[in-house]
């Protein structure tokens, strides 16, 4: 709707100046022709075709539409930048290292100062997962934004208060809320907190983490798209079109066995 507004906008705008319109009749009429043709392209569809295929010998399933993802999990437990449009795709599920794993890849927004105009608020997977521990309470880390920043996210975190800890450089990396200041360190051992360091370090990022129930949330805004498309002008047949999925794949893996998710560990 957005871009039929400014079409026609434009239409109107040709025809009291002056213009010859036609020209911007073909125009529309070519770049919307072309946005269907690659959107429907065949190396666009049997991209997605290589992708489930091996996803699939992985023993997952896969979705290209990912609109039934849990996230309103994520918001709930105030994961998520707020934001007016979401865009959910690649929905990847299945037991993961004999964890169940729901992954997707999300790209969400708000309006900008124009009115077509979107700006990009988050850009990366969401990771639902189980842990081992069970939490009564809602525990929230989140990267450490300063002391404003910080105050804030308190205010916001429904009855959440700033949980201190004993690792220097756990502290510096993120922040803790949790509605229990006891359970949190429960949650966050020694040890987690080392795991969670390390995956910060594997994967650049502002990473977010939620423990509610035996649920693991993790919300990394990467800015990058994990299961991209192949080109148009990329060769299908070319193994490495299978090698990357099974890369993408294997980075999902990497988050569970980093977070040892598949230990029933007090650690």
């Amino acid at each position: 709707m957005p871009i039929l507004g400014w079409g026609i906008g434009e239409f109107v705008g040709a025809v009291r100046s002056g213009y010859p319109w036609i020209i911007y009749v073909a125009a529309g009429s070519l770049l919307s022709s072309l946005g269907q043709w690659i959107a429907r392209s065949p190396a666009r569809q049997a991209g997605r075709l290589i992708r489930g295929k091996v996803i699939g010998c992985f023993g997952l399933g896969y979705r290209r539409d990912a609109s039934g993802f849990p996230i309103d999990g994520f918001e709930r437990n105030d994961l998520l930048p707020r934001h007016t449009k979401r865009e959910l795709e690649d929905l990847v599920y299945g037991d993961v290292s004999g964890v169940p794993l729901i992954f997707c890849d999300a790209t969400l927004s708000v309006k900008g100062l124009r009115r077509t105009e979107r700006v990009e608020v988050f850009r990366g997977p969401l990771v639902l997962s189980r842990f081992p521990k069970r939490a009564r309470g809602r525990t929230l880390v989140v990267p450490d934004g300063g002391a404003i920043g910080n105050f804030f996210v308190g205010i916001a975190g429904q009855h959440r208060q700033r949980v201190k800890l004993e690792s220097p450089d756990f502290e510096r990396a993120f922040a803790v809320w949790s509605t229990d200041q006891i359970e949190a360190r429960y949650l966050l051992t020694p040890t987690m907190m080392e795991r969670l360091l390390a995956l910060k370090q594997r994967f650049p990022g502002d990473m977010t983490v939620a423990f509610n129930g035996h649920e693991f949330m993790l919300a990394l805004d990467d800015g990058r798209d994990w299961f991209p498309d192949p080109g148009l002008l990329r060769s299908l047949t070319h193994p490495a079109r299978v090698r990357e999925q099974a890369e993408e794949i294997a980075r999902i893996a990497e988050i569970v066995e980093i977070l040892k998710l598949n230990l029933d560990t007090r650690a």
